[in-house]
């Protein structure tokens, strides 16, 4: 293998595939970046055996060639080169690191042989429908803060992605069982990903979807047997789905919806930020006292003291006052986008229901604490 590639092309490719690589397996092969060179460039890969991703870059090839590099070092020393071209040459087994005509920079890397490395799920016969970058990143973010991070939860470690029945939307939901995110948006061709049952997405692969999609106008995503797909022209990303039943989520969706309180989304949301900060650590409780027209937040530590905040806001239902996880509140009101947000709340047995105008088709839920 012999080739040069422009350093900034290689290293924009670089920096997302070698993200992928499981730098802390016990497979030395996993922390590898397979890096390809053919008439048509070169191609780098990465897998940790969940989510694998390939990206092309073009570049002079003299002679093709395949090796399988340490991701995280090959990617330190392209990071900090200091010369615009780089000169890629094996030797057997190592990788020979230069500027064309210029060895005053010289780095020789070891390298494992490319057989070893696993090979990537293809994706041709996929069923894959175009998507705005920025719709599929938006649907990501405004739920995956609500993914299960408990091992114990592993049903719960993942978005599930369905298609609700009758209906041309593509849905995004995530729960952990105390709170609740889901979004819906209309998509053509929706029906061609047959997503019903639904998918569940895991945690990671959403995150690194997100990442490429808000970079890129349009998206192709979809599935293939137990994958989940993400595509490009110059690069592929799929994901083994997380096996098994997510539970029924809409069993837990009040239908009711009377006396909403209607405040101003970032008073609120700087307000709780405030408030919570003497709170205790853990759950973070605050609590909500609920009266005509006006929430006062309170927070209590034992040790530090309390704290005390109002906010003027529209309700004329009867008064309440309920605990909440102070960061899942938060959490809800940092991805939305209305000025004002809805709170239909009820009791402390009755999850919280979190909506706005500007947030269409969007749905927070956060269940209160019982105690304190």
């Amino acid at each position: 293998m012999k080739l040069v590639v422009e350093k900034e092309r290689l290293l924009k490719v670089l920096s997302r595939v070698q993200a992928i690589a499981d730098k802390r397996s016990s497979m030395a092969i996993l922390s590898t970046v397979l890096l390809r060179a053919s008439d048509e460039g070169i191609e780098l890969s990465a897998t940790d055996l969940e989510i694998g991703l390939r990206s092309r870059v073009e570049a002079e090839v003299e002679t093709p060639g395949e090796l399988a590099i340490p991701a995280r070092k090959f990617y330190e020393i392209i990071k900090d080169f200091p010369l615009d071209y780089i000169h890629l040459e094996e030797e057997n087994g190592w990788l020979r690191i230069t500027s064309p005509g210029d060895e005053e920079v010289f780095f020789r890397l070891a390298c494992l042989p490319a057989e070893d490395f696993p090979s990537l799920p293809e994706i041709e016969d996929a069923d894959l429908i175009e998507l705005e970058g920025a719709l599929l990143a938006e649907m990501i973010s405004k739920t995956i803060f609500c993914v299960a991070t408990e091992e114990t939860r592993f049903i719960l470690s993942g978005i599930y992605v369905e298609q609700p029945e009758e209906e041309k939307l593509l849905r995004f939901v995530a729960t952990d069982g105390h709170r609740l995110a889901l979004i819906d948006r209309a998509v053509e061709g929706i029906e061609d990903l047959r997503l019903t049952p639904g998918v569940i997405v895991p945690r990671k692969a959403a995150q690194e979807m997100k990442k490429i999609a808000q970079d890129h106008p349009v998206v192709q995503f979809g599935l293939k047997d137990n994958q989940a797909v993400l595509a490009l022209p110059h690069l592929v990303l799929t994901a083994r789905l997380i096996d098994g039943q997510y539970p029924d989520y809409r069993a837990v969706i009040p239908q009711e919806r009377e006396n909403p309180l209607r405040a101003p989304r970032k008073k609120l949301l700087e307000a709780l930020k405030r408030i919570s900060v003497l709170s205790l650590e853990r759950y973070r409780p605050v609590t909500l006292n609920v009266s005509q027209n006006m929430l006062t937040l309170v927070s209590q530590h034992p040790d530090l003291g309390e704290g005390r905040e109002r906010v003027p806001v529209v309700y004329e239902g009867e008064d309440l006052t309920l605990n909440f996880n102070a960061k899942y509140l938060i959490d809800v009101l940092e991805v939305m986008n209305s000025e004002e947000v809805e709170f239909f709340m009820r009791d402390e047995n009755i999850p919280c229901i979190i909506t706005g105008p500007d947030d269409q088709g969007f749905l927070g839920l956060v269940m209160p604490m019982t105690s304190v």
